[in-house]
């Protein structure tokens, strides 16, 4: 199909072909592919920038690789491109093949991508997405999730034409953006997390001064876009590629600034994780392996072996994690000083296995949640009597639909557990939680006295982690 509307499309607009022929002309020096991808890049953006037709395309995008295979070939073991690590026992396929080296399911367990601790469970996060498209198919203007990076690789087909803006200036091109379009921004603030605006690159550079880059990426090559550098493309012809985010030591301070955005900004994407578990379970986990406050291996010679990569590692941990410790420590002694209560014995709940988004911002608490202990038990009796009612209706057990409801009839302590977690984590998404920052915002009218703090660290485990760091 993509093959044939480009075959149709070329055949009933001449220009195109004309266009390359004449940008040929003009400039020996450019080659064949040059001078196509100039031309088609013109028509995409007239198509574009004008009413004067309308043209349909489809794209394959944001499928999961866990479910639809990697683009990326296994390899006999022992190869020189197999990935470190890999055995035939682990991860080997029914060919005994071991996952490429450059295999993006590989790059999350990467010592320097922080995102290993975020688990390998997220779609597109953790997980490569595959994309297929075909000619005019287009991904619009848009940041990733929490400002990571993204790797991508085309692993056959035509061209990409891809644009970008570089870091610094994304306010730049924001502020240009809400001044291009100001009426559907009024009505849509989170326009740009939709991925549904396109706004030519001329207009942008020309017209309000924002620097945009651009790139053609062909079969066997990568591009990488850097932590909230805006960007957008579209694709030549039939193609498939293949992406994932990651997160290293130089992207903290972006992924603060993201949590800030998600707490304070107007229209921005939820959070997918939790920023600050991230850094603290990072965190944790690096002392334990690179020494950092052991005093038996912190000797000179121990620090002059670690790698420059490590000493930054440490130093954005160190620095991420004093303003951490600092926001919780006032936030905790702030809203305890209003009346809200914690939780007895609230460190690390069994349950609680999944975050929630605060009902008021888009920031995914985990070190300290704040919840309407009154709502949730009022939800909780009406869900129950809802249970009970249905079981009824059917014919079935009422106590034992109520028992079961909230994780009982479980034959084993492990498997009671995990219904009960199960119990939890659908209550919990049905009832509003809190930042500390919004902690007091709530509107419920049942008052302060309801409100209970649950803290799934202890300031002394974040300062102990942060002291070790300092070592």
């Amino acid at each position: 199909m993509a093959d044939a509307f480009k075959e149709k499309y070329m055949e009933t607009h001449a220009r195109v072909a004309d266009e390359t022929a004449r940008l040929a002309n003009e400039n020996p020096g450019w080659s064949e592919h040059t001078c196509g991808a100039r031309a088609l890049e013109e028509e995409f953006w007239r198509i574009v920038e004008t009413d004067v037709e309308s043209i349909r395309v489809e794209y394959g995008s944001d499928l999961d690789a866990d479910v639809y295979g990697s683009g990326f070939a296994t390899v006999p073991v022992g190869s020189a491109s197999a990935a470190a690590g890999a055995s035939p026992d682990s991860d080997s396929d029914e060919d005994g093949g071991v996952p490429h080296a450059w295999d993006f399911g590989e790059l999350i367990a990467h010592p320097s991508n922080l995102l290993r601790v975020v688990g390998g469970d997220i779609p597109g996060l953790t997980r490569p997405w595959l994309y297929f498209g075909m000619m005019f198919s287009a991904f619009c203007w848009h940041v990733e999730d929490h400002y990571l990076g993204s790797i991508n690789y085309m692993h056959a087909g035509a061209a990409k034409t891809w644009y970008g803006v570089p870091t610094h200036a994304a306010d730049a091109f924001e502020r240009a953006v809400r001044a291009i379009v100001p009426g559907i921004f009024k009505d849509a603030p989170d326009l740009l997390h939709r991925l549904v605006t396109l706004v030519p690159p001329a207009v942008l550079a020309g017209g309000h001064g924002v620097p945009v880059c651009q790139t053609v990426q062909r079969a066997g090559e990568f591009v990488v876009t850097w932590p909230r550098a805006y960007h957008a493309g579209f694709s030549h012809g039939w193609n498939v590629g293949e992406a994932v985010n990651f997160g290293t030591a130089d992207w903290v301070p972006m992924g603060r600034a993201a949590l800030n955005d998600y707490q304070h900004g107007v229209g921005k994407r939820d959070s997918i994780f939790s920023h600050e578990k991230m850094i603290l379970d990072t965190a944790k986990a690096f002392v334990r392996r690179y020494g950092y406050g052991d005093t038996e291996s912190n000797s000179q010679e121990d620090q002059a072996l670690r790698a420059p990569w490590i000493a930054r590692m440490a130093e954005s941990l160190r620095a991420e994690l004093e303003i951490i410790v600092k926001e919780q420590r006032a936030g905790r002694t702030a809203v305890k000083g209003r009346g809200v209560r914690e939780a007895a014995g609230s460190v690390k709940p069994q349950h609680e296995e999944e975050d929630e988004n605060c009902a008021l911002c888009k920031a995914m608490p985990h070190l300290a949640v704040v919840h309407c202990a009154r709502c949730f038990e009022i939800a909780e009796t009406i869900e129950i009597e809802q249970a009970v009612a249905r079981a009824r209706a059917e014919g079935r057990s009422a106590s034992g639909a109520a028992w079961a409801f909230q994780g009982g009839g479980s034959t084993s302590a492990a498997a009671r557990l995990r219904q009960m977690g199960r119990y939890h984590r659908r209550r919990r998404r049905n009832r509003p939680v809190f930042c500390l920052k919004h902690a007091l915002d709530g509107n419920c009218g049942h008052g302060v006295g309801g409100l209970v703090m649950t803290a799934n660290a202890s300031m002394d485990e974040l300062e102990r982690t942060l002291a070790a760091l300092k070592k």
